[in-house]
């Protein structure tokens, strides 16, 4: 399908063109054949129609050289915007939140990432549902059967909510299962490291090259060089040297995610707030990587994840040849960087700065177990009543050890 890719600059926003070529890739993640971009400066948005006459006029025309089969804004529009642009120009209108959503749809294949997307597009849909039906109420019935008409947006409005509220409940139950699946990860002592960053930036290739540190190929996630490639949370675990921990994949970001796939999506991203670690996965040979880098630490902090430790990685190392930024260089198609990777994460996870002596009852001994991945137990001597240890680590693990003895 063609679509004409339109944007208002509001105000000369500084990054105004990096977000028009965000969307130009959102809309190629579709299958949107972007024909043409076609963008006005302006201090508002016209409430009626988004770009002002003259603008208008000129996309209408463009409409019908380049045979296009839908508009997509770069802009959030409201329903009403949308209404009048599609009753104006004779053809289909979405915004940027429309579009995501659509890509969503099209990505979602696990039971709840469906449920998600659904409810979020609901959400979004709504209003114009409700404007239209009113509309087209008052349109056949006149003045007369305005009450009509308003009874029956009313019926619209308290079915769609109807749905939204079982969907709510399917996704509760989900959240429950998932609740009881971390009480038992956490019964584990594991240490819990999340992968977040811009969408398509490596994360789902970087949990692959780890499971293939691991010799676990069987568990590896699906990767793809697309956008929203991954939409369901996956966890692994991996081991290095004597140490293990939890790696979760999870969804990825981009500029002003909409609030509603925030709402729909909050129980996802649920790995991503209650995280020991985040690795920040940039792709350090996209030009706009300083901007995307951005991006996510804005999202981090809108969902609640922005005091949690981040490790940047910087990947696809391979691919650049000057301007190297400095941190940690990684390729996880090369395998470059990815032993270093390791031991950073594993030193973050597992400091040993503290120490102490604990006497472990011979009736708890299984406590060595639990926290040997990440205490380091040095025997000195068994005395009647236990076991005492010279124990290292972080100082909340060992104070954890202490509390169950």
């Amino acid at each position: 399908m063609k679509a004409i890719l339109a944007g208002i600059n509001l105000k000369k926003t500084a990054d105004f063109d990096e977000k028009m070529e965000e969307c130009r890739n959102l809309c190629q993640a579709l299958g949107l054949e972007v024909v043409l971009t076609i963008s006005q400066t302006a201090n508002s948005l016209d409430p009626n129609t988004g770009f002002r006459k003259g603008k208008l006029e000129e996309l209408k025309v463009a409409i019908t050289e380049t045979k296009a089969d839908e508009i997509v804004f770069m802009n959030s529009l409201s329903a009403s915007t949308i209404y009048h642009l599609e009753d104006y120009l004779d053809i289909r209108v979405i915004d940027r939140t429309a579009l995501i959503l659509d890509i969503f749809s099209q990505r979602a294949h696990s039971k709840e990432a469906l449920i998600q997307t659904e409810m979020a597009r609901l959400k979004y849909n709504l209003p114009k549902m409700l404007r239209d039906d009113g509309d087209s109420d008052r349109m056949r019935g006149g003045v007369n059967n305005r009450g009509a008409g308003e009874n029956r947006v009313e019926i619209i409005s308290r079915q769609m909510e109807r749905r939204i509220g079982e969907l709510k409940k399917e996704l509760d139950s989900l959240k429950d299962r998932r609740e009881e699946q971390g009480r038992k990860r956490n019964r584990s002592n594991k240490k819990k490291v999340a992968l977040v960053g811009y969408t398509n930036a490596g994360k789902s290739s970087l949990m692959n090259r780890l499971l293939l540190e691991n010799d676990r190929t069987e568990k590896s996630v699906y990767a793809k060089d697309q956008l929203f490639a991954t939409l369901d949370t996956a966890v692994r675990n991996i081991s290095y040297k004597n140490y293990d921990f939890l790696l979760f994949d999870t969804v990825g970001f981009v500029s002003d995610l909409p609030h509603e796939l925030i709402e729909a999506f909050s129980s996802t991203l649920e790995a991503v707030k209650e995280a020991d670690l985040l690795l920040h996965v940039l792709d350090c040979s996209n030009s706009n990587y300083e901007n995307q880098r951005e991006i996510t630490l804005s999202t981090l902090k809108r969902i609640g994840a922005d005091e949690i430790p981040i490790l940047e990685v910087y990947n696809k190392c391979d691919l650049m040849k000057d301007n190297k930024p400095e941190g940690l260089l990684i390729s996880c198609l090369e395998n470059i960087g990815i032993d270093m990777l390791l031991q950073e994460t594993v030193s973050l996870l597992y400091p040993r700065d503290c120490q102490k002596q604990v006497l472990i009852p011979y009736q708890k001994l299984y406590l060595l177990d639990r926290y040997a991945s990440f205490l380091d137990f040095s025997l000195i001597e068994h005395l009647e009543e236990g076991t005492l240890y010279e124990v290292a680590g972080a100082e909340k693990d060992l104070l954890s050890l202490c509390n169950n003895l």
